[in-house]
């Protein structure tokens, strides 16, 4: 097991497991209800060991071929986490003008969804978003869980901490969404 820790100082802590028992236990650990909730995560063996303030980790990334538990926000089917920018925008140019012809918001119609997170760190996680229309905001579906948990491309998954999202800009494919009392009314000037 390989665990890679993205913390909101840009920095990345790396640790492995490879004993299968204590992998076993520490596969169990990544309750994506709890991973930032919690109190402090404690990494090490026994000497040294790192404190890390779990509101202080953007994304927690696990390679393993252990079953790690995961929670899908509610309408989502599957969660992915695209490689790299270039991957991200060249699925953004195949998709977005399908998008914008073929539009559907009515509950239980197809949703597809690719969103750019700009973290704490500076850095950026692109996601890709299968699922169905519901009948909650598309804001509260996406980000109104305790933690993100999408599939990579190697075996394991990845965990974000909506804590540390700066922003987040969503092309989806709902014709229609409904925003919080909060929301502005203003169009991007860029995108």
């Amino acid at each position: 097991m390989r665990l890679r820790v993205h913390r909101t100082d840009g920095k990345t802590g790396q640790y492995s497991q490879n004993e299968p028992r204590r992998a076993t236990v520490l596969a169990r650990r990544f309750n994506p209800a709890k991973l930032f909730n919690s109190g402090p995560i404690v990494i090490g063996v026994h000497n040294p060991f790192s404190i890390i303030n779990p509101d202080e980790i953007c994304w927690i990334e696990v390679e393993t071929n252990l079953a790690l538990p995961k929670a899908l926000p509610k309408n989502v089917e599957r969660l992915h986490r695209l490689s790299d920018r270039p991957a991200y925008e060249s699925m953004l140019a195949r998709q977005w003008p399908g998008w914008m012809k073929f539009r559907k918001g009515k509950k239980g119609d197809p949703l597809e969804a690719l969103i750019e997170l700009s973290m704490r760190s500076g850095e950026s996680v692109f996601l890709h978003v299968i699922g169905a229309v519901g009948e909650t905001n598309l804001v509260q579906e996406f980000f109104g869980v305790p933690a993100i948990a999408a599939s990579i491309d190697v075996q394991g998954a990845l965990y974000i901490n909506p804590k540390s999202i700066v922003r987040a800009r969503i092309y989806h494919s709902r014709d229609q969404v409904t925003f919080s009392d909060g929301f502005w009314m203003a169009e991007a000037d860029d995108i």
